[in-house]
């Protein structure tokens, strides 16, 4: 008999060890790790984390201190999924976290893995190993199945991400092969997530990272108290794809490359803290601007060509009125209006929402659907008022932003400066993550994110 999709990933995750990756996966994994903590601990005093780190510390507090996990930046234990809830929204409040395909994998299971290593004692072999699966699945079930669950408004980061939280979740459990199969049966119930927030620029989508963390460990401690899911949770006629796809036939594509083409090594960093839609654009337009002296003052019209995919993506083209940044960082226009006037972009910028300079520039923006531009590319034209114009064609490939280890410090270094999160606890996060393989358990690394910044 043909095995389910569930059945497929659960035996993946099961039999993944940290004995038979290369070594190169397990460099990807600790970078991913620098990211995805730096980015995090540079977030300490964004509102939403804060917010996420009441929530959860007013209706845990009392937690038995052997079974706590910390949340970061607090120190404060609480339950094993409150500290995912809550440390994965910290990760993402910048929105400046890794992207793998359309889902930000670190956000969701990075989280998970330290909350529940740090109660279970998990050493840094195991520790990247979940991670590893963890991102395995997500980056899986992304590549088959997000170009039909998108368009019906479906945000890939939870829907898929849970997948990814069950995964990581399964292996520092240690739980056996059927339940591992069944957690990830659970994770396929209890997916959500849609993008209706990123057109009303509302924060729904930071929460769901928190969710889609949590509701993994909870899958998975379910399935490890032998309860069993549906075998065809996914595939089946009434299951997680038909509901969130509208069909099943991409149902072998999710598990087609297992094993054989590692996910994670297509994880990609973000120079800026803006949607990962509009990083080349903003890189092209501060080109633009510095090669040729671009006073925007001057500015007559900016066309952008785009990917179709990325044209209709929500939130892509809006142009205001702008009173949150989940606007700002979504809206194409306005980033690149920052980037003419300031020429720079940084997180303090893509909060100026009434930069009278920026809401002229913003309305001569005309975004254009080409065929012809490949996704993460753009083809920039600007016609300045004297009659002048320049054009910038940028195409890029994922490659382009698949930093390697020093490359992605160095990003973090200066993401983690601009946030003035101390420097000697920077540098202490990225030496212990180095040599994360030869950690006995998480508590050096969790001592230190626990006082950040």
């Amino acid at each position: 008999m043909k095995e389910t999709v569930a059945e497929s990933l659960g035996k993946f995750v099961h039999g993944l060890s940290y004995e038979a990756l290369y070594e190169e996966v397990i460099e990807k994994a600790k970078t991913c790790m620098i990211n995805g903590i730096g980015i995090g601990i540079s977030c300490h005093d964004i509102e939403f984390a804060k917010i996420a780190r009441k929530i959860i510390k007013a209706e845990e507090h009392g937690i038995a201190k052997d079974r706590s996990s910390t949340i970061f930046c607090d120190g404060v234990k609480v339950s094993v999924m409150g500290a995912a809830f809550a440390n994965a929204i910290l990760f993402h409040s910048r929105t400046q976290e890794d992207t793998l395909g359309s889902s930000h994998a670190g956000a969701v299971v990075i989280p998970a893995a330290l909350a529940i290593s740090e109660r279970e004692g998990s050493s840094g072999e195991e520790i990247i190993e979940a991670i590893i699966a963890g991102y395995e699945v997500v980056g899986a079930l992304d590549r088959a199945v997000s170009a039909y669950t998108t368009p019906r408004g479906l945000r890939p980061s939870s829907i898929f991400g849970i997948f990814g939280s069950a995964s990581a979740s399964s292996k520092l459990f240690k739980l056996s092969e059927e339940e591992t199969i069944n957690a990830i049966g659970f994770a396929s119930a209890f997916a959500s997530g849609t993008m209706e927030c990123f057109v009303a620029g509302t924060p729904e989508w930071r929460f769901e990272v928190g969710l889609a963390s949590r509701e993994g460990i909870l899958a998975a401690l379910i399935a490890k108290n032998r309860v069993r899911a549906a075998p065809t949770a996914i595939e089946g006629k009434i299951g997680f794809l038909n509901a969130f796809a509208n069909t099943t036939e991409c149902a072998e594509n999710i598990v087609k490359y297992l094993g054989n083409k590692w996910e994670i090594m297509s994880a990609c960093f973000k120079p800026y803290p803006i949607c990962a839609f509009n990083q080349t654009p903003v890189l092209a337009m501060l080109d633009m601007v510095k090669e040729y002296k671009i006073d925007s003052n001057q500015i007559e019209r900016i066309r952008i060509f785009v990917n179709p995919y990325e044209f209709q993506y929500p939130g892509m083209n809006y142009r205001g009125p702008f009173g949150t940044i989940e606007a700002t960082l979504m809206s194409t226009p306005f980033c690149l209006a920052l980037a003419c006037v300031e020429k720079e972009l940084t997180f303090k910028g893509i909060g100026q929402f009434n930069h009278p300079k920026i809401l002229d520039l913003i309305h001569r923006v005309e975004r254009i659907p080409d065929e012809k531009i490949p996704p993460l590319s753009c083809k920039i034209e600007l016609e300045m008022k004297g009659g002048g114009r320049f054009n910038k064609e940028m195409i890029v490939s994922t490659d382009y932003y698949n930093f390697d280890m020093e490359q992605d410090i160095k990003l973090i270094k200066g993401v983690t400066d601009e946030a003035d999160v101390d420097q000697s606890k920077v540098d202490g996060m990225i030496s212990i993550i180095k040599d994360f393989d030869k950690a006995e358990n998480a508590k050096g690394l969790i001592g230190i994110l626990a006082n950040c910044p």
